[in-house]
């Protein structure tokens, strides 16, 4: 009798001691971030529908999470748009709307991306553009960060002369003699592998950032990413005659240079970047794969402006309010991530901040003025689109001063002001015409989206005053 009830006493004992086991909460493993930021990237990738483009890279990485088809930056030119998504500020409120303003500068409190991750005990680690540059980056924000001139002669020399004044201005091409290893961005993707390696076998959460300086010009690339696209081979899109297009939107950062010999191999050169961006990519992504790190790691691909190829008329690079400029690829992976999916909805790279805040569990800071994009992946987002926005200023020769455009970017349509309408307003109806070439302002039919966009830009934040970029060829001599 005794035994019996000391018998059922200990197995009684024991599970309770086995139901508070499962009971215990189990505590996932933090999830890491890879944050790769390419420059001057724009959609002309295999995934967002180019055929001719060979991007194999970034195309498995949209197929294995969400893909967003209408992404856009906030400022199309680089250090603007990078001060906007990496502290969570538009650019309405940094004032920064020139490449010579650093981040810290503008905003001497505010939590950078990389530095909310490093206060909350993670390794934060970046090498290549991610700020600006390397002068311009955050000491705040890093437990490590480098981003030299590389090792590449041909390379160095094509950067130097486009720095020194050496070049025209024109796009420039070229072909590099080495594999691409010893250039600035091979350099820093192995930088950003061992990394990568490093923190895994710690075990220690990170975030890491690989900032990629290709696509931007000059366009120099090992040879074999230039024989991806044969001499010939590039169909130059047939561009449609523009109607009512005001004369101060047609202006980019290289407006007022001659233009390329042959846009046919400019483009061609362009091509080869990505390209060559790709294979970089595609090492971070095996890298991933070997370790097993998809279940705990969010990746995000963006570029940080569009790129003009020689569309409009004859526009190149950036700095115009058109959607070659300021549309963007954003892919989002990996851990709480969708495998699959394609967004349409307008969203914005300033909804990259509080989106990865989401994703490590933490809750999202105050005064970010972008949104989570979890529930919009995952399906549970049912709203009404919303509409996205940017912002850029154009440079009146004939007065000598800067005018502001400011643009909203609705599901179906374009609305933008200069001068709040006095140097002319843009309507582009997406639906039949992507390309932006017929300004339809004036068109009736289309009164209450104009009154729509017009609404959404008088409520607009006032704008913090800030110096601003201007191309360079159309300054006084």
């Amino acid at each position: 009798m005794n035994v019996s009830f000391s018998f059922l006493r200990i197995a009684g004992f024991s599970l309770a001691v086995g139901l508070a086991a499962v009971a215990q909460p189990v505590t996932p493993p933090p999830v890491n971030v890879l944050l790769i930021i390419v420059d001057d990237l724009t959609t002309t990738l295999g995934c967002y529908g180019n055929r001719e483009v060979k991007s194999p890279n970034i195309d498995r990485l949209a197929a294995r999470g969400v893909r967003f088809d209408r992404a856009y930056c906030q400022y199309p030119l680089c250090n603007p748009s990078r001060v906007s998504f990496l502290s969570g500020r538009r650019p309405e409120a940094s004032g920064v709307y020139s490449l010579a303003t650093s981040a810290r500068t503008a905003l001497p409190d505010a939590v950078m991306l990389p530095q909310f991750f490093r206060q909350r005990g993670y390794f934060t680690g970046g090498a290549g553009k991610i700020f600006h540059n390397a002068k311009m980056s955050d000491a705040a924000s890093w437990d490590f960060y480098e981003d030299g001139e590389g090792a590449d002669a041909q390379e160095q020399a094509a950067v130097k002369s486009r720095r020194g004044g050496g070049s025209d201005g024109r796009p420039s091409s070229v072909v590099l003699d080495g594999d691409g290893s010893r250039t600035r961005d091979g350099i820093n993707v192995r930088t950003v592998l061992r990394l990568l390696g490093e923190k895994a076998a710690e075990g220690r959460p990170f975030f890491l950032a690989a900032g990629f300086h290709k696509p931007h010009l000059p366009w120099a690339a090992p040879k074999r990413f230039f024989d991806l696209y044969p001499a010939g081979s590039i169909t130059v899109p047939a561009e449609p005659a523009m109607r009512d297009v005001p004369a101060i939107a047609l202006q980019t950062e290289l407006s007022g240079f001659p233009q390329p010999d042959s846009r046919a191999e400019a483009i061609r050169g362009y091509y080869a970047c990505v390209s060559f961006t790709d294979d970089h990519v595609g090492m971070l992504l095996d890298e991933l794969d070997r370790r097993d790190l998809w279940k705990t790691t969010v990746v995000v691909l963006i570029g940080d402006n569009g790129f003009h190829l020689g569309d409009h008329g004859g526009l190149w690079a950036k700095l115009s309010a058109f959607e070659q400029s300021t549309r963007v690829p954003m892919i989002v992976a990996g851990a709480g991530v969708p495998s699959g999916r394609v967004v349409n909805a307008p969203v914005e790279l300033l909804d990259v901040y509080p989106t990865l805040a989401e994703l490590s569990g933490a809750p999202v800071p105050g005064g970010l003025e972008g949104r989570s994009l979890v529930a919009v992946m995952q399906g549970r987002d049912a709203g009404k689109p919303r509409p996205a926005s940017s912002l850029v200023y154009h440079y009146d020769a004939s007065r000598g001063a800067d005018v502001l455009s400011r643009t909203v970017i609705a599901e179906n349509w374009r609305y933008t002001e200069w001068d709040e309408g006095r140097a002319g307003r843009e309507f582009y109806r997406r639906t039949d015409d992507a390309g932006e070439d017929q300004n339809r302002i004036s068109d009736p039919q289309f009164a209450d989206a104009v009154r729509e966009g017009e609404a959404i830009l008088r409520a607009a934040p006032s704008l913090r005053p800030g110096p601003v970029e201007r191309p360079r060829a159309l300054l006084p001599k």
